[in-house]
């Protein structure tokens, strides 16, 4: 075959590659001309229109390039500064870090191979370009002709582009008019930028493949270092894939990475250059690539154990919270943004220690063959910090997981909550207490009730209305009993500790509903209404035997604020968000309100103590023996959900077991939960008091232990301090009549009623 150039050319394959020739030199010519133009001279050749509008498009760009705020991963951390989970958005994962921590191999391979004259050009390197061009066309190995400077110029108008892809394209389009901006731009950061600060910002900008964006996180990807650690083989391969990271990615192609690899390192060897000596570079090639991945973590899917929802719930909490943004859509592209660090009010201890209690008696594998799961929620008094969110079923939608957060309600993609059951006896009692009926007054609590609410009281302009007429047929009629079926003369606290059912519902014939329900809606206890600002509670005649839908994180609240004396606080995760730049965005505010006389709430403690020391939770909660504790199970009529809420003065926390589907017609009995097989019903104290016990000793170990305050003297309005004082209250059984001294636990019964 001839090799000369008239041999070249000839024949029909020689024309085609005369005239791709020709048009190279066209578009070289016009690049050039284009450039001269438009920094030096006006325009005089033989390009003619053509050339003259890509001048005067030149002219007409700006002449500054603004650096973007790259996208950065974000950091979710625990109270104690621990990591809980990183996030990143559509961006990819990024960690920036200035040129002081990266390797100087970095740089040097990144020049040796993208950009040899880096350091003698000013952003256009026509030279490089022009022998790209030429060398390509005509068959030899595919070099690159942007220089880096270009290529930073492309990637960051790439990344402007964001999720739009008709302006990707627009960024990456082989055009004339595309490449004389990229051109133009490329200038502009020349004049504005040292050569130094443009490889730092392309080495944080630049995509190296396998969801890494930047160096640092494509050194943790791939070799488990840092950018600041990396050996000239390490950055020869990551400048490698630079060019193609889908062809030269090492975990799909290691040969060809190899084979690039060794290019660069070859380049870096070149005697203009000599970043390494040649003999390192022979040296250097003789070694495999070393891979030694990290898989990264992203989301919070990827939170250690049930974690993963209470992280859930951060970027819930974020997305609502206009302190992040005027928009959920801003809020929503500040956190894809990234770059974050948001500091949260999760106890790891307390993490912990409740998804070990909760691991050890329900398995995520009972949500699968059962439809049942348990849920435990941890608040601190007095603040509302949420310290813990735990569930047995884990984030996923494999068998046994679910994305349902079932602590949380529908705004932080949860439930619309669960029967509370015999736990919601609490705000009749606060009721009572509120409206001076004596607590130790000893009432007639009969096995069943057939005559109950033939007019129960409801608040004005509820749109529950509450008759059950006498004369009414008694298929239609509220015919509520105890569990044991017994009738039980009792006073309050006793009527507590063995959750007596028919008393609260005497109780509540005498409170009203209306009292009791906004006592509860002042504890932070609503219907779910999908937004998270929830709505009234339904007043309705099984009120106080928890009928109502309400989740962990409410029930967890509302028992915090017994511990803490009357004073309710919105229960709130997320305590600091600063971004890269060091800005702080604050974080959710402490709002705290007393809703609660001091002493009646420390009059409600002081008989719930009673519940785990000789009431339905006795020897369940053994913690009980070397702290107080107070605390309310709860199992719901229908048998579907079983409850235990208790506190410390330091920790409240509540624990729910039951059905998923609150409606199930199937009760909680006969069934093999976790690793345990239960016959006959299950109630609040078989599971959930245990579960409650577990947590809340690993979360309090190592805390000193408080006392509750006692309650003190207890005056009805109008009536005489002193008389009663001391006293049990009296004898009279039947009905509620008010005044007295509000006294310790009294006898009265010791068979349960609703447990």
């Amino acid at each position: 075959m001839a090799t000369g150039r008239t041999g070249y050319y000839s024949g029909a394959s020689g024309v085609g590659r005369l005239i791709s020739h020709l048009g190279t030199f066209v578009v070289i010519s016009a690049l050039a001309g284009v450039l001269i133009a438009g920094l030096t001279l006006p325009f005089v050749g033989s390009f003619g229109l053509t050339a003259k509008a890509a001048s005067d498009h030149f002219e007409d760009l700006p002449v500054d390039f603004a650096a973007p705020v790259l996208p950065q991963r974000t950091k979710i951390l625990a109270d104690d500064g621990s990591l809980i989970a990183y996030t990143w958005g559509d961006y990819g994962n990024r960690i920036v870090v200035p040129m002081s921590q990266i390797n100087p191999s970095m740089p040097h391979a990144l020049v040796a191979i993208e950009d040899i004259r880096f350091y003698q050009h000013g952003g256009i390197d026509i030279k490089g370009t022009m022998r790209a061009l030429l060398n390509n066309s005509s068959g030899g190995n595919t070099q690159g002709g942007s220089s880096i400077t270009q290529q930073y110029v492309k990637n960051v108008l790439l990344l402007e582009a964001g999720t739009d892809k008709a302006k990707q394209q627009a960024a990456i389009a082989d055009t004339f008019s595309r490449k004389i901006t990229e051109l133009k731009y490329a200038i502009a950061v020349e004049k504005t930028l040292s050569k130094d600060q443009i490889l730092e910002r392309y080495l944080n900008l630049v995509y190296f493949g396998n969801g890494s964006y930047g160096v640092e996180a494509a050194a943790e990807r791939y070799f488990s270092t840092t950018a600041n650690k990396l050996t000239p083989p390490q950055a020869a391969m990551l400048a490698a894939i630079v060019n193609s990271p889908t062809e030269f990615d090492p975990f799909a192609h290691p040969t060809d990475t190899m084979t690039r690899r060794n290019i660069v390192l070859q380049d870096m060897a070149n005697p203009s250059l000599n970043y390494i000596t040649p003999a390192q570079a022979a040296q250097y090639e003789k070694q495999p690539l070393g891979l030694k991945p990290t898989t990264p973590h992203s989301g919070c899917i990827e939170a250690q154990g049930s974690a993963q929802f209470f992280c859930n719930y951060v970027y819930e909490s974020f997305l609502a919270d206009p302190a992040y943004g005027k928009t959920v859509d801003d809020r929503k592209a500040m956190w894809d943004l990234g770059g974050l660090t948001i500091q949260t009010t999760m106890s790891q201890q307390d993490e912990h220690s409740s998804d070990a209690a909760i691991a050890t008696r329900v398995y995520g594998t009972d949500l699968a063959k059962h439809d049942i799961a348990s849920a435990l929620v941890m608040v601190q008094p007095g603040t509302g910090q949420i310290k813990a969110m735990a569930q047995s079923a884990r984030m996923g939608s494999s068998s046994g997981q679910t994305y349902i957060n079932l602590s949380a309600d529908k705004a932080h993609a949860g439930t619309n909550g669960f029967q509370a059951g015999s736990s919601f006896k609490i705000f009749v009692g606060l009721a009572a207490l509120e409206q001076g009926i004596n607590p130790n007054q000893v009432v007639d609590a009969p096995a069943t009730l057939d005559d109950v609410g033939a007019q129960v009281a409801v608040c004005a302009g509820s749109q529950t209305h509450i008759t059950w007429p006498p004369d009414q047929p008694e298929s239609g009629k509220y015919a509520p009993s105890n569990d044991d079926h017994a009738d039980h003369p009792t006073a309050m606290p006793n009527a507590y500790a063995q959750s007596i059912n028919t008393y609260f519902l005497k109780l509540e014939e005498t409170t009203g509903l209306c009292k009791p329900a906004q006592i509860a809606e002042s504890m932070g206890v609503t219907q779910d209404n999908d937004s998270g600002t929830g709505k009234s509670l339904q007043q309705i005649l099984s009120f106080t035997l928890g009928t109502n839908l309400i989740t962990p994180v409410e029930m967890a609240s509302a028992y915090a604020t017994l511990a803490a004396q009357g004073t309710y606080c919105v229960p709130y995760v997320i305590t600091q968000v600063t971004d890269v730049s060091g800005k702080s965005y604050g974080g959710q505010s402490k709002n705290c309100r007393q809703v609660l006389d001091p002493n009646i709430a420390n009059e409600m403690t002081s008989m719930l103590q009673g519940v785990v020391t000789v009431g339905t939770a006795a020897g369940a909660v053994p913690l009980s023996s070397t702290r107080p504790i107070a605390g309310k199970t709860g199992t719901t009529d229908s048998g579907v959900a079983t409850w235990f809420d208790g506190y410390t003065p330091q920790l409240a926390a509540a624990t729910w077991t039951g059905y998923v589907n609150w409606n199930s017609t199937t009760k909680l009995a006969d069934v093999k939960i976790g690793p345990s097989y239960y016959s006959g019903q299950i109630f609040g104290a078989s599971i959930s008091a245990p579960t409650f016990n577990d947590a809340m000793t690993g979360a309090l170990a190592g805390t000193a232990v408080q006392p509750f305050t006692p309650p003190t003297g207890f005056t009805q309005p109008g009536t005489n301090p002193d008389k009663g004082k001391g006293g049990k209250g009296g004898n009279t059984t039947g009905g509620f009549p008010g005044g007295g001294f509000i006294g310790g636990l009294i006898g009265g019964g010791n068979t349960t009623g609703g447990q």
